[in-house]
């Protein structure tokens, strides 16, 4: 395991409780769900954009461009999107990165 340091516990619940950052290059979109941090690579499959909707009740995040939608726990598209129904959800998942709090801060394994 490779853990790299991000922002502030602080910052995290300042921005409601979920954020995308940069991780050595990586986009990653970290959210507090009700089962504690999940971290998920934020570029969606399909167009490019930046993952930001972040459902906590079914532990989901939305596309804002296109409404795609994927499992954080998995990463797997569990919605396509409105633009492309017959996309192959099976092929365009995200992946799922640790994510942990350590000395205040959050901290994501990039191995």
């Amino acid at each position: 395991m490779v853990w790299k340091k991000t922002v502030s516990v602080k910052a995290l619940d300042n921005a409601g409780g979920h954020m995308a950052v940069n991780v050595d290059g990586n986009i990653v979109f970290i959210a507090r769900g009700k089962d504690g941090l999940h971290g998920l690579n934020a570029v969606c499959t399909h167009a490019k954009c930046i993952l930001g909707i972040f459902e906590e009740d079914t532990m989901t995040v939305k596309c804002p461009c296109h409404n795609a939608r994927f499992d954080l726990n998995s990463g797997k598209m569990i919605e396509p999107p409105f633009v492309a129904p017959n996309a192959p959800m099976d092929k365009l998942g995200l992946k799922v990165y640790n994510v942990r709090e350590n000395g205040g801060f959050l901290e994501v394994d990039v191995d």
